[in-house]
């Protein structure tokens, strides 16, 4: 599951050290480290800060940006307490390479007063340098991704926005190196086209890594599943679920298939799943995985059906945003006069306990008639069926554009109404603006047809991922 671990800020807050070695404001110092700590303090509530001193020159520029290398911050918060020369931001801007900077345009004094002193004004003059800065930058050829605030320090909305700055950079760092195992590969079945990934772009892009694991090894492992664990766990689903088709028998299987499952992706230390059900791993294995899947994504793992590596990168860009499980969701039916979309997946898109409380689970046979023409394959399969708890929703995913993968977000909420019988995980989906202009939205800026969508309202902190990772965003609801 995702660490508590609060993000990490460096703050770098200083001015040029002329005003007070020779302007004669020996009292601009210790009223910038006031303003400094001020902020420190507000920002110590959701993040740790690491603050060294007060930054006069470029040399301590250079200093303080160094120790914030060594003590891995997820972003270094550029707060020009007074104006700080160009030399100063550039050197800093050279150690911290790899650390995400946001520009804090901020000031001393929350607003214009009818009279203050001088050295009250000095500690408004970082407002300055900092309009000046990113064009300082361009015309030195800078590629400088920055991220921008701006508000007094003791504003609330703009405390926010560094925090989820720092959430989002630490999400972008930690998403590197997160490995990603097709089982055994992309949709083999049934081409769909929008989920081919190219899987070059996505590493270079994100960091993360890929892998495979092939059908033999779940088979091997579910050959080697004890009876008393499958018994134990078959015992447990009927006491959670509510069973209707499946007989015993398919619900044991599932039970030793989710056991080998888990024991698989424990062993080959994944951090999301991308699995393909047809045609090489229902068959083989004599039963459907989605009561494994299901119990994979209670314990906080990502997973994918049809081997879909863009909503398994977007579902672990959540997943460490907010730390909430994560529904594989696909636009199913659609009720204009609700303005509802019902959506989910065959099975083994949800976590058992996303299920809205005070209903119950139940394991039914697939939304199909059967697998009667599928070589191998179960009759009829087990998997759960249920709707997830009401309340704000994002849907993100990546879609593969010209340029490289580009993030597609909607917003809304999951519908408080009751479970429909349509054998599969479910959410009904009420997006903030008409289905007309949804869909109109969609057919508009391309996506692909899967979603990774959790029960939260994150779409600031998704926006910051975005920045950071230099990938467009789309609305598609706002």
């Amino acid at each position: 599951m995702l660490s508590t671990q609060k993000p990490k800020i460096g703050l770098f807050a200083g001015g040029i050290e002329h005003y007070w070695t020779r302007c004669g404001m020996k009292e601009l110092p210790s009223a910038l480290k006031k303003n400094a700590l001020k902020l420190m303090k507000r920002l110590e509530k959701n993040c740790e800060v690491i603050y060294p001193f007060l930054v006069g020159n470029e040399a301590e520029a250079r200093k303080a940006g160094k120790i914030f290398m060594e003590d891995e911050v997820d972003i270094v918060l550029m707060y020009h307490a007074t104006y700080v020369d160009d030399a100063m931001s550039t050197a800093l801007i050279d150690e911290i390479k790899g650390i995400f900077p946001v520009l804090f345009l901020s000031q001393g004094l929350p607003n214009i007063p009818e009279s203050l002193s001088m050295i009250e004004s000095g500690t408004c003059w970082g407002v300055n340098s900092a309009v000046q800065l990113p064009g300082s930058l361009k015309r030195l050829g800078s590629d400088f991704n920055y991220g921008l605030v701006f508000g007094h320090i003791e504003n609330d909305r703009a405390i926010s926005e560094i925090v989820q700055y720092a959430k989002a950079a630490r999400c972008v760092k930690r998403l590197k190196g997160k490995k990603i195992a097709f089982l055994p590969h992309r949709s083999g079945d049934v081409p769909m086209y929008d989920t081919y990934p190219d899987e070059a772009r996505m590493m270079g892009q994100t960091g993360i890594k890929i892998s495979f694991i092939y059908v033999n090894e779940l088979l091997v492992k579910m050959q080697k599943v004890k009876e008393a664990e499958t018994e134990d766990l078959t015992e447990e689903l009927y006491q959670m679920c509510e069973v209707i088709e499946p007989t015993r028998k398919e619900v044991s299987l599932a039970a030793r298939q989710a056991i080998a499952l888990e024991q698989l992706v424990e062993e080959k230390k994944v951090d999301a799943l991308a699995i393909d059900m047809f045609p090489g791993l229902t068959p083989i294995c004599g039963m459907i995985p989605c009561v494994g899947m299901a119990r994979l994504i209670d314990k906080g793992m990502i997973v994918t059906t049809e081997g879909d590596l863009s909503v398994a990168v977007a579902a672990l860009i959540i997943k460490e945003l907010c730390g909430k499980p994560v529904h594989f969701w696909e636009n199913l039916m659609f009720d204009e006069e609700k303005n509802w979309v019902l959506g989910g997946h065959e099975g083994g898109s949800a976590g058992f306990t996303m299920a809205k409380r005070g209903t119950r689970p139940k394991l039914r046979n697939t939304q199909y008639i059967n697998f009667g023409n599928c070589p191998g394959a179960p009759y009829n399969g087990v998997l759960p069926q249920f709707i997830t708890n009401p309340g704000p929703v994002n849907l993100l995913t990546l879609f593969r554009a010209e340029n490289g993968y580009e993030m597609r977000l909607a917003r809304g909420e999951s519908v408080d109404t009751y479970p429909r019988e349509v054998h599969f995980e479910h959410t009904i989906f009420r997006p903030n603006i008409s289905l007309r202009d949804y869909f109109s939205r969609i057919a508009e800026v391309g996506v692909c047809h899967h979603f990774a969508l959790v029960h939260a309202e994150i779409s600031s902190e998704i926006e910051k991922a975005a920045k950071i990772l230099n990938m467009k965003l789309e609305y598609l609801t706002d």
